[in-house]
């Protein structure tokens, strides 16, 4: 990718998940998972590297997936999904997002692959930076509008504090950046405290997060565009290197 069609805001965002991709490595000892490195340069169908994913694993996480992908000058996806292990009580982490110079939208969130407001008492205890991250930025900002996603499927399997904002502009990137560290604080302590689950629950938590990540990819508005950027096989190789 030529530096000229890198934008401020896309500086931005990458440094942010450079050093998050930086402080799981290194706090939790996470390392390369080899049946991914092919994915280290994705290539669209005209043969031009265009973005990567970069795939971790160790310890209490499952996979670590760290993924870019410049569909146009100036126009950038990208996705961190941390992943723990099913047998442990510890949420999921995102941290994604579309940049265009027109407007961006961005989203973090603690994904419980379980109902959090079954267990009220877990819920209060390990939410508690995040939920002051929602409030501060849905109610202190007057410059910007957060919303629930407009993707049905995704308000279902989210957390009360799935923090979304659509139209953000390029000055407001950095606070997204301040934000997602704030969520990422709280989905390292939760690996810290590494609470097991029962046998029963790994069970139901694998199954549901079968179901969440398949429905995820099938109700995605924007798979066929990736599908006509890099074709059926490439995408695959992506949703399971950052999904599965």
């Amino acid at each position: 990718m030529e530096t000229a069609e890198v934008t401020d805001a896309q500086i931005k965002i990458g440094e942010c998940c450079e050093e998050i991709e930086a402080q799981v490595i290194s706090r939790l000892g996470l390392k390369p998972v080899l049946e991914y490195q092919s994915l280290s340069s994705i290539k669209n169908l005209q043969g031009r590297a265009t973005g990567y994913a970069r795939v971790y694993r160790g310890g209490v996480v499952e996979k670590a997936a760290f993924l870019s992908l410049n569909f146009m000058p100036g126009m950038c996806y990208f996705n961190v999904h941390l992943i723990p292990r099913a047998c442990y009580r510890i949420p999921r982490f995102s941290f994604e997002g579309m940049l265009t110079p027109q407007g961006s939208q961005i989203s973090m969130d603690l994904y419980p692959d379980m109902d959090i407001m079954l267990n009220l008492e877990y819920f209060r205890n390990h939410y508690k930076r995040a939920a002051d991250t929602y409030t501060r930025a849905r109610f202190d900002s007057t410059a910007l509008v957060t919303e629930p996603s407009r993707m049905l499927h995704m308000r279902a399997f989210a957390s009360p504090f799935m923090l979304l904002a659509y139209g953000i502009k390029e000055s407001q990137v950095a606070d997204f950046s301040r934000y997602a560290q704030t969520y990422l604080q709280d989905w390292m302590d939760l690996c810290s405290a590494s609470q097991i689950c029962s046998e029963e629950e790994v069970e139901d938590r694998t199954r549901r997060r079968e179901i969440i990540m398949r429905t995820i990819i099938e109700c995605d508005p924007d798979r066929d565009k990736v599908v006509m950027l890099y074709g059926e096989e490439v995408t695959q190789q992506i949703e399971q290197a950052t999904m599965l």
